[in-house]
């Protein structure tokens, strides 16, 4: 190949790689503070969640909920996590016996590194070797807690409910063309 072939095709390709590197970039700016704010919800310990958090959750998800209740709510489901948390019985075996065997997703803690956000830290479940899934232990929160929880409620599932990739979508399409 030509010296100027050579280089114009080098040029185009870094050219190209810089396009991606920057589309990348912009896609992961735009979408980390969500992230980051949703976080909190991946959390075993709720009573580590201030209010202050879930302020910015729904503001950035730009939900219409009430926030004294939504305050009520959460120190509600505070006080319930710190009361079920204090039962012989540790959190996983709880969690377990209400969602039901043929609902719960059981996942083997592993001895690697994980982040804060997966490490079970509560006295009750420390030495346990199963990891609890966040979206069942706030429906067993909701579920045990006195207090009408209709504000978080809507906050959880609109959480819950957000797709963390296209993926499931894109493989329907997929084996929808092959039908």
């Amino acid at each position: 190949m030509p010296t100027d072939e050579q280089e114009k095709a080098t040029s185009s390709f870094t050219t190209y790689l810089s396009n991606i590197i920057k589309y990348i970039n912009k896609y992961y700016e735009e979408h980390s503070l969500l992230a980051e704010t949703l976080s909190i919800f991946g959390i075993v310990e709720i009573d580590q969640i201030t209010f202050d958090q879930i302020e910015r959750c729904v503001a950035i998800l730009k939900l219409d909920l009430d926030h004294d209740k939504l305050f009520e709510e959460i120190i509600s489901l505070q006080s319930t996590f710190k009361e079920i948390v204090s039962y012989r019985e540790s959190l996983f075996v709880q969690i377990k016996k209400c969602v039901g065997d043929r609902n719960f997703d059981e996942i083997e803690e592993t001895d690697e590194e994980e982040g804060p956000a997966h490490k079970t830290a509560t006295p009750n479940h420390a030495h346990s070797h199963h990891r609890i899934r966040p979206d069942q232990l706030w429906a067993y929160l909701i579920s045990k807690t006195t207090a009408n929880c209709q504000e978080i409620t809507k906050l959880i599932s609109f959480i819950y409910s957000i797709p963390c990739s296209n993926a499931f979508t894109e493989g329907v399409f997929n084996h929808m063309k092959h039908a």
